[in-house]
């Protein structure tokens, strides 16, 4: 069972606080770095240790060793495979979306600080790797959180400052987004700190990585505010601009969080060049964050189709969907249609590069060619039919928007099986539960052939 709030302040020990030891924090040598690593040729064969050792000096870069590639990896300037996990196998990683923007422009322009600004707000713990696992299971975006408990102390107590002893006790120790009432709770109520205070902060680099970065918070030896320059703009810009407690929610999901902080996203928000002439926005427009790769509802079809078909697949990597099903289903709910879930198309993607761009039902088929790809046109297909989300992970605790229970189809296959006569359908579920009933099994995921035609039958 997950802890509470109050269980983890019950329980706070030198390795409570949001970890992350690393010494370097500036984002500039982290692109840098990244430039170095994206000229490094023939990376499969390079020995990146001894190209890093020889050729750092080339842009100025502080250090020689290879592995700060790291940090470029914290701010989403290289991927990392697998998201959440130690490695330094940094020859299966290429440069993201990100730095090829970032690339266009010089370092301390308007436009970079504006993507440098982005990066930052969505760094994440515990993206920010702990190999101790003290964070495994914190959901929070630092940058957002520290500002909403600084907002609302302020708002509504009338507390400009916050002791920053009290930061680390409260604040830092937080797993979750809705942890936040607790917080401010508790620091209004006269909480004391931690008594091995300076532990916490020997242990945590994460402060240190904003205030290197951007400028939304004055940050002194003793206390923490927010900059006046910026509060009303970010509150505006940013806060009330996207629903961040969905946000923080959604990022659960590992595939979601590496998508979104590898692919450019265009809040448009600038924490670095001084905000001149801003007025409030009278309108609040709530936009979707993912926009890059958005999660859709399940019976949203064709926008699925489309939106698999338009990623990019230069960035993706089968590992990053292992245990995908294990990731709790999120529920959208649609008004008079009532609840659905959202499936990843990111998901899809994988699950046709996986099937080599080939019908799985029959690889001889033909399609055409993808003018977005330059290969052959497949649709994916949920063999298992998501509008049975929620009755297969309560019964069996499985999510089944996963590549396992994804099919590559070309497009004749694909409208046969959704709007064939039902022994044309039999056919093709037969076949296709014959090549996955052994992938369903290692899930944990005890359907029968009798089971899923069922669920077809069932379906208008």
């Amino acid at each position: 069972m997950q802890k509470t709030y109050l269980d983890r302040l019950r329980e706070l020990n030198d390795f409570s606080i949001w970890i992350f030891t690393k010494q370097e924090t500036d984002f500039d040598q982290a692109f840098l770095a990244a430039k170095l690593f994206d000229e490094i040729p023939d990376l499969d064969s390079a020995n990146i240790e001894e190209y890093f050792a020889n050729n750092h000096s080339k842009y100025g870069i502080s250090t020689n060793v290879h592995r700060s590639l790291v940090i470029s990896q914290l701010y989403g300037l290289i991927t990392k495979t697998p998201f959440f996990s130690r490695s330094g196998q940094y020859k299966r990683e290429r440069t993201t979306e990100v730095f090829k923007e970032l690339s266009k422009y010089e370092i301390g322009s308007l436009e970079y600080n504006t993507i440098k600004t982005e990066q930052v707000i969505k760094l994440k713990i515990h993206a920010i790797i702990d190999s101790a696992g003290n964070n495994q299971d914190y959901n929070i975006l630092p940058v957002v959180f520290i500002f909403q408990v600084l907002k609302n102390l302020k708002d509504q107590y009338g507390i400009d400052k916050l002791d920053i002893k009290l930061l680390y006790t409260y604040v830092m120790t937080a797993a979750n987004y809705s942890d936040l009432d607790d917080v401010v709770s508790f620091i209004v109520s006269g909480g004391t700190s931690y008594p091995n205070i300076h532990k916490f902060k020997d242990l945590s680099r994460v402060l240190t990585a904003i205030k290197d970065n951007i400028k939304l918070f004055n940050i002194t030896r003793t206390s923490i505010s927010l900059n006046p320059m910026y509060e009303d703009y970010f509150y505006d810009k940013f806060i009330k601009s996207y629903d961040i407690e969905e946000l923080h929610e959604n990022l659960h999901s590992n595939i979601d969080y590496s998508q979104l902080l590898f692919f450019h996203q265009d809040l448009n928000v600038n924490l670095i060049d001084p905000v001149t002439n801003y007025h409030p926005e009278k309108t609040v427009v709530h936009k979707e964050l993912s926009k890059s790769v958005p999660s859709i509802d399940g019976d949203d079809e064709r926008n699925y189709i489309e939106i698999v078909d338009s990623i990019k697949e230069e960035n993706l990597n089968d590992k990053i969907a292992k245990d995908a099903y294990k990731i709790t289903p999120i529920a959208v709910i649609n008004g008079a249609q009532g609840r659905k879930y959202k499936i990843n198309p990111i998901l899809g993607k994988l699950a046709i590069k996986k099937a080599d761009y080939q019908c799985e039902f029959d690889s001889l088929h033909e399609t055409f060619i993808s003018k977005r790809t330059g290969k052959n046109f497949m649709e994916g297909h949920h063999l298992i039919p998501v509008g049975f989300q929620i009755e297969i992970w309560n019964k069996y605790g499985v999510n089944i928007d996963c590549i396992e229970n994804i099919i590559s189809l070309c497009p004749n296959c694909h409208r046969a099986i959704h709007y064939g006569e039902f022994e044309t359908k039999k056919r093709f579920i037969e076949k296709l539960y014959a090549l996955r009933k052994s992938s369903f099994r290692k899930m944990g995921l005890e359907v029968s052939l009798d089971d899923i035609l069922k669920m077809y039958k069932t379906i208008k």
